[in-house]
C-alpha cells in the first residue's frame, strides 16, 4: 500500500514537471519578450516559481496535510529525493526543529528536520 502511494506521489510530481516543460516549449516568439524579474512578493507564494530541498532522512520523509505529525499522511518521499518547496512555516517541533516546508505543488507539508533546502525558502504568508 505504501509503495503504491509513493508511486502515485512520484507520478503526480513527474506529471506536473512534464506539463510545465511542455508548456514552456510551446512559447512563441511573441511570448519571448523580456519582462521584469519577479519581486520578493511574487516569489514567496505557493504559485511562484519552485525552490527545492533534498530529503536527508535514511528512511525518507512523510508528506502531511498540515505542519504537524497529528495530521493526515498524504504520502512520502524517499531518502535523497529532490522535492519542490513553496515556502516555510513554523509547526510542530521535530527533534528540536520547528520549521516545516509547504510542497511546491501546493499539496502537503514536510518537516524541516529531514529536508535540507537547496535554495533560500521564503516564509509562507
Amino acid at each position: 500500500m505504501l509503495a503504491s502511494l509513493k508511486t502515485q506521489v512520484a507520478l503526480t510530481v513527474g506529471s506536473l514537471a512534464l506539463g510545465l516543460l511542455g508548456a514552456a516549449t510551446q512559447a512563441t516568439a511573441a511570448d519571448q519578450t523580456p519582462t521584469a524579474a519577479p519581486t520578493a512578493h511574487q516569489t514567496s507564494g505557493a504559485t511562484a516559481y519552485t525552490k527545492y530541498g533534498r530529503v536527508t532522512a535514511n528512511t525518507g520523509v512523510w508528506i502531511r496535510s498540515r505542519p504537524t505529525t497529528h495530521s493526515t499522511v498524504l504520502g512520502s518521499f524517499r531518502s535523497g529525493a529532490k522535492i519542490p518547496l513553496a515556502c516555510k512555516a513554523y509547526g510542530q517541533k521535530i527533534d528540536g526543529v520547528r520549521i516545516w516546508y509547504k510542497l511546491g505543488h501546493g499539496s502537503g507539508w514536510v518537516t524541516g528536520r529531514y529536508v535540507k533546502n537547496l535554495n533560500p525558502i521564503a516564509w509562507c504568508r
